[in-house]
């Protein structure tokens, strides 16, 4: 298995009394283009996860063990999924590399836009 992982932690801190809501997160991974459809089906199987976004890579990868195109899925999913969402990803794939972890406010500021969720 052949992963690169970088994992920034977020810094959340909650109080007692604030109401629960659920938060989402965006992670990236890099797979090659022949790995995208079985990592695609292997996020819909857990709950509340889903890819948000396959990007297609124009320059080749250098940390993959192949010349292979490769596609960046950005991967939206409840905080409290983060273990799971990465189980059925290296499961699934055999190697790939595991982006970064953004706020789902982040992802929508990334992409242009100000108001979601």
């Amino acid at each position: 298995m052949a992963y690169a992982a970088y994992r920034e932690h977020p810094s959340v801190v909650r109080s007692p009394l604030a109401p629960r809501t659920t938060q989402f997160h965006v992670l990236d991974v890099t797979v090659c283009c022949a790995d995208a459809l079985r990592v695609r089906r292997s996020i819909a199987a857990c709950a509340e996860a889903g890819v948000v976004r396959c990007e297609p890579l124009l320059h080749a990868c250098s940390t993959q063990e192949s010349d292979a195109p490769c596609v960046r899925l950005m991967i939206r999913f409840p905080t409290a999924r983060y273990a799971e969402v990465l189980h059925c990803l290296i499961e699934c794939v055999p190697s790939g590399e595991i982006g970064r972890l953004v706020s789902w406010r982040e992802h929508l500021a990334r992409c242009g836009l100000r108001h979601g969720l």
